[in-house]
Parts: structure tokens; sequence; C-alpha cells
């Protein structure tokens, strides 16, 4: 991390500041993920991935596109600021490619991954532009800063994808501002890292699901999550901190005619760790906008690597797996947050929500119906019927908000 008063010269060369955003367009902000160290000798530099985010409290509700190249917008924009730590000082190293910028009409396209739709709460991200390194010079065993200045996004609009595409984008005025943002460091080594040290970069985890995206003749099934204002930094086990959050899950009776039937459903979307592919997401508050926190999926690389199926008994709820319940009835339960940012603190802000997910396995009736109906699992993740036996998915919307403060 910066120094002070390598943040006050950092400071000098905001271009945009969240104060620059106008209210009559939507509220989003750049940030970058980038490895702390990387070896030339190795691998080449291009592992940097470029995460837009739209305010979940955008006071503009409405969908909108943008149309944003991680390279024509991004690295060649100059709105890019690479320093190199030469002496004790910050060197500002300009990039010796052209300056280009998105600003002529483009013709939009849903499989053009420059054009992305996003709602209040998502994120979007470019995962991996390459970026060759002799465009600032890079060299083993330099240290840097990668800025972002500021920027604009003049190829936007209201409205979705689909209902744009083919359509042509222009410059809409005003323009969405993406404010400075602090800086991210980061060295070329040409030693080797141990792999608990490794950054890895993921695309985005899915975007959260309306009630319009539940499926027709699926039992319809709500979640509400609740937990307390503040959490201490004192409560650890094994050194982690630990929020507990209280999920209810609703079997809703579904409009129409009396439906009594129960339904049963695998439950480990909802019981396991978080993951970034998961239903549950934590963000956390910076500079007064809420942004996604990627689970570190280090520890998750080999889960599955050497497991095999193994056959689970629904009727007989082998390993609490299972789940069942009739219309109107409820289920709860504690899960807990483990895995913050490395620098959280005491004052630090947090939110955490269900994003929506599907089961991956349901059926009707209860135990008693299913004592003799087996499913195999690898690990808590279903591996057979991979089809569910062609029943329609039990797709369960997005929840509510949980809102806490770290504290001493």
């Amino acid at each position: 991390m910066a120094s002070e008063s390598f943040k006050k010269q950092l400071s000098s060369y905001a271009k945009y500041s969240s104060a620059d955003r106008s209210f009559e367009a939507p509220r989003l902000t750049l940030t970058f993920q980038v490895r702390p160290r990387y070896d030339l000798d190795y691998k080449p530099w291009d592992e940097i991935c470029f995460v837009i985010t739209r305010a979940a409290d955008d006071p503009q509700k409405q969908t909108c596109i943008i149309h944003w190249d991680p390279i024509e917008d991004g690295f060649n924009s100059g709105d890019i600021l690479l320093l190199r730590h030469e002496a004790g000082q910050l060197r500002p190293v300009p990039s010796n490619q052209p300056c280009t910028k998105s600003i002529h009409p483009r013709q939009v396209s849903v499989s053009n991954k420059c054009f992305k739709q996003l709602d209040p709460g998502d994120r979007v991200d470019w995962f991996k532009p390459t970026i060759p390194s002799t465009s600032f010079g890079f060299a083993n065993g330099q240290s840097w800063e990668i800025v972002w200045k500021g920027g604009q996004i003049p190829l936007w609009d209201w409205g979705t994808l689909a209902e744009h595409d083919g359509s042509q984008l222009v410059p809409k005025s005003p323009a969405i501002i993406l404010p400075s943002r602090p800086p991210q460091s980061f060295e070329f080594t040409d030693e080797e890292s141990d792999i608990e040290d490794e950054t890895v970069l993921y695309p985005s985890s899915p975007i959260p699901l309306s009630p319009s995206a539940r499926v027709i003749d699926a039992p319809v099934l709500s979640m509400s999550i609740a937990g307390p204002e503040t959490l201490s930094m004192t409560d650890r086990v094994r050194g982690r901190i630990h929020y507990p959050v209280t999920i209810t899950i609703t079997y809703d009776p579904a409009p129409g005619p009396p439906d009594d039937r129960p339904v049963i459903f695998h439950v480990c979307v909802f019981t396991s760790i978080d993951r970034y592919t998961g239903g549950f997401k934590l963000y956390f508050k910076d500079c007064g906008e809420w942004i996604p926190y990627q689970v570190n999926p280090i520890f998750m690389h080999h889960a599955y690597r050497f497991s095999k199926p193994e056959p689970f008994n629904v009727g007989q709820n082998d390993g609490d797996q299972f789940q069942a319940l009739r219309p109107g009835e409820s289920w709860s339960f504690t899960r807990e947050v483990t895995d913050f940012p490395k620098n959280a603190a005491p004052g630090h802000q947090f939110r955490y929500r269900f994003k929506g997910t599907s089961p991956e396995w349901w059926d009707w009736g209860n135990f008693q119906d299913h004592d003799s109906t087996i499913v195999w699992l690898v690990e808590d993740r279903l591996s057979d019927p991979k089809d569910n036996d062609g029943r329609p998915a039990i797709v369960i919307p997005a929840s509510n908000w949980v809102e806490f403060r770290l504290v001493e």
C-alpha cells in the first residue's frame, strides 16, 4: 500500500470524483483486480480484471446498458495511470500505445462482450484483457502502483440489451462518471510465490434474481435473512471473525387453485460455505459505495478433484442434506460469514444478501414418500440425476439485505 505522501501525490492525478456525477445517469464505479506479484519469466502481464459495479442504492432504478472496452476505454484511454517506485519516489510511466476512446456510435450486440447490462447492485467484469508488458516497460524486480484517475462512459442508455439489440448506441448526455479510485500495488519478481498468497481472479458472481425469474409449475419458495447490527472484532474462532445470519426459507402457497403437496429439496446451496458463484454475497462500503467482496477461492481449488460420487438416501435424510416443507411452512437455520477482507477493522461497514439461486435437486413429497429415493453427491454437490428428472427448477429470488458494522 502506498504511504501517505504517495497517496497525496496520487490524489493530484484524480480527474473525477463522486461529486461530479449527474443524478440523471446511473451510479457506476470502476475497480481493478490485480495480483500482488507477477513473474514475467513465468507468465506475461495479462492478468487484470476490470470490474464495474452499479450502486445498490442508485436513485435511478431502471436497467441500463453500457459500452466499455477494457483496452480502448481502459489502458489506452489515458484514464489509467501507472507509476513505478524509484528511489523512494513515484514516477509516472506513460504507455506507448495510442490513446483511444469509445466515443463513436456502436451497433448493440448481445454477443459483444463490450456491451453490458446493469441493474442496481449488479457487477460486470472484463476478465484478463491482454496487456503487453512492452507497453509499459515492465521488468522483474520493480514495484508499481496502478490508479484509475476517473473517466466517463459516453455510450450508454436506459433499457436492456435485448431491447437495444441491433440498434445504434450513441453518446448520451450526461455521460456516466466513473470516479477516481485508490491505488493498487503490485510488483514483478523472479521468486516463485506460495499458492496460498496467490490472488485468483474470477468472473463475477451471478446477478440478483427477481421474482419474475420463477418457473411455472415449480413450487414457490422465498428467503428472508436477519443478523445483528454489529460484529465484535474480539469474537474470533481460530483467528477468524464470524457473523451469524439467520436464514428462513418459506414455502409460499402458489397462486391459483390450492395445492397442498409438500416439497422436498437438497439444501447444499443454502448451508455450504460462501462461494464466488454461490447465492450469498458480502459487500463492503468504500468511499460511499457498496463494493462486492470476492470470496477467496484458493481453498476450494481442489475440493472436488479427488472426490467420488456417493449415494444418499433422501427419505432417511442422510447427512442432513435434505429438507421437506408443506405450503405455508418455513425452515430456519443459522449460517456464518467468515471470509472478510484482510484489512477489515472496527468502523468498517458491510452488508450481506442472498442473491437468489436454485436447489440442485427437488421433488414433490415428504421424507416418507422418498424412503427409497437415492441421489448421488460429490462432497455436497449433486452428481446424479443431472437434470432433476425433468422437473422445472425452483428459483428462489433475492432476499432482503442485512447491514452491520465492525466494532472493537
